[in-house]
């Protein structure tokens, strides 16, 4: 059986001895790590203070050998790493499709152009053979509609008449 579990006096007197002196040791032990805390940051700042020049002297040599190697990767480096990375991107591109049109889609659209200017013709030709179409032209315009001179019918050797629905007789 152990010490702290018998119901005698021993073991609870062992119990408060052993506690006690914990407390006493925790207590010695709180001003030694206030110390040895007090201690490293005094050490500390003594490192700092000494290594405070050597670090400035190299970034003071460091500086330009970095500026240096910068221009020298941005001359000569990225611009051989940009041109492989293109080509490889071309090679990973796909060549586009030619999209050619079938020749019954050519087809199509020509015979619709074809018709197309059938019909512009056939109009133009009912309206050139219309009645009271005098003649082609603005001054034919004209004598259609009425507003053309007296003197250009005349001309013809006949008195023309010009009536109010703008047909001409003459005679």
């Amino acid at each position: 059986m152990s010490l702290f579990s018998r119901k005698n006096g021993f073991a609870a007197g062992a119990r408060a001895s052993a506690r006690s002196r914990a407390r006493e040791k925790a207590s010695q032990a709180v001003p030694l790590a206030r110390r040895a805390g007090d201690a490293a940051r005094q050490g500390a700042g003594d490192v700092a203070a000494r290594t405070k020049p050597h670090v400035h002297r190299a970034r003071r040599w460091a500086a330009p050998r970095v500026e240096r190697t910068g221009k020298a990767v941005q001359e000569k480096v990225a611009p051989q790493v940009s041109d492989m990375l293109t080509r490889a991107a071309q090679r990973l591109d796909p060549a586009p499709e030619v999209r050619r049109r079938s020749r019954l889609a050519r087809g199509l659209v020509l015979l619709m152009a074809a018709a197309s200017v059938s019909v512009v013709v056939a109009l133009l030709r009912r309206q050139a053979s219309l009645p009271g179409a005098v003649g082609a032209g603005p001054a034919g315009a004209d004598q259609a509609h009425g507003t053309g001179d007296q003197a250009a019918a005349a001309a013809d050797g006949a008195a023309a008449k010009v009536d109010v629905n703008g047909q001409v007789s003459t005679g």
